[in-house]
């Protein structure tokens, strides 16, 4: 039984995010679920060890952002990210454009393309 270490809910999302190593990208991957400290990220093919410092680069919210962050778990097809600094104006944004456009448009927070990379290893 792990315990949970999140002090804010975590919120479905669905867009493309880029994973930086050594400030050059390295792979993308798709959120899954957003909280005010880090992501989830499905990645294929990939393998990042526990306690690697990454960055994530990404467009959201009309704007890109470039967020450095800590890989804390990592499952088969996934990892669990930390972001360095907590970003509630982040968390607050997709939530709330979620919330207005979840009927209307569905595809606004997903800009999702096949991953074109074969497998790497850190």
């Amino acid at each position: 039984m792990s315990v949970e270490r999140r002090y804010s809910t975590r919120h479905p999302v669905d867009f493309l995010v880029y994973i930086r190593y050594r400030r050059r990208r390295f792979s993308e991957a798709a959120a899954r679920n957003l909280s005010v400290q880090g992501l989830y990220l499905d990645v294929r093919a990939l393998t990042v060890p526990t306690g690697t410092f990454v960055e994530l680069e990404f467009d959201c919210l009309g704007r890109e952002w470039l967020l450095p962050a800590l890989v804390i778990h990592r499952e088969s097809n996934g990892i669990g990210i930390m972001f360095c600094d907590p970003q509630p104006e982040l968390y607050r944004g997709v939530i709330e454009t979620h919330a207005h456009h979840e009927v209307s448009r569905p595809d606004l927070l997903r800009p999702r393309r096949p991953n074109p990379w074969p497998r790497l290893e850190l």
